[in-house]
């Protein structure tokens, strides 16, 4: 009897130490899931918080966190999203941390990226992928190279629609297309190999990528300690330095 009173007792002990574990809990953009890894390493060597972070296209995240997850911060591609949030009475008011870019991704080694955009008029190019311009705000972006450069409706049917910039990547990587539009930050990804062949994208040909960043009301009103703590993190110079070494756009 006395043993299983103290296999109980360490029980309870460990659900204790559990339930107390400091931790937060993000939403982050697509984009960002590689930068984060690195930001989230950077934050829990010097702080006594864990994060957990959850990754998908923003238009995606902003209904899940309308729809009750229980997300502390979210860190999304653009300020429409947050600002939704903040309208509509979920978060914080937005602030930006970060600065996108585009750029023409392939591991197709005989693809010439010389003619910029133009390539995609080419006849060996048969796929093009782009992240779905409805729910991801880099998709968006691409849709708006397009009809800058004239294209949209030439290429409509080469256009193969990811559901986030992550999935456009694994399409490019996979060589599952000929080609996408995706974000400049993946080729700083310390996971990648290759990183095949890249050419940037004229930043006239689309509108500011403008990252925002918001409070969430879960975090204010259930964790707002670890909430506020990685909040300010992400303005740190060693989250700066970090996103700039991603190929991200940081205010100094």
């Amino acid at each position: 009897m006395s043993k299983l009173f103290f296999l109980f007792f360490l029980l309870g002990i460990f659900s204790c130490v559990s339930s107390n574990e400091q931790k937060v809990t993000i939403a982050v953009a697509a984009n960002m899931q590689h930068a984060m890894q690195s930001l989230i390493e950077e934050f829990e060597s010097s702080h006594d918080i864990k994060v957990e972070a959850s990754s998908s296209s923003s238009g995606i995240l902003t209904t899940q966190i309308k729809q009750g997850a229980p997300f502390d911060i979210f860190l999304s591609a653009d300020l429409n999203h947050p600002s939704m949030l903040y309208e509509e009475g979920f978060s914080s008011a937005p602030e930006v941390y970060a600065g996108g870019k585009l750029i023409l991704w392939t591991f197709h080694k005989g693809i010439n990226l010389d003619p910029g955009i133009n390539v995609l008029l080419h006849s060996s190019i048969k796929k093009i992928a782009i992240a779905n311009a409805e729910t991801a705000p880099y998709g968006f972006a691409a849709v708006e190279v397009l009809k800058s450069s004239n294209l949209l409706d030439q290429l409509k049917a080469k256009l193969i629609i990811g559901e986030s910039i992550g999935q456009v990547n694994q399409y490019i990587q996979s060589k599952n297309v000929d080609i996408g539009i995706t974000s400049q930050s993946v080729l700083y990804s310390p996971h990648l190999s290759d990183v095949g062949n890249w050419k940037a994208l004229p930043d006239t040909l689309y509108s500011p990528i403008s990252q925002g960043i918001v409070l969430l009301t879960h975090g204010k009103q259930e964790n707002l300690s670890n909430s506020e703590e990685f909040y300010k993190f992400m303005f740190s110079t060693k989250a700066k330095k970090i996103l700039s070494n991603y190929g991200y756009q940081v205010s100094q």
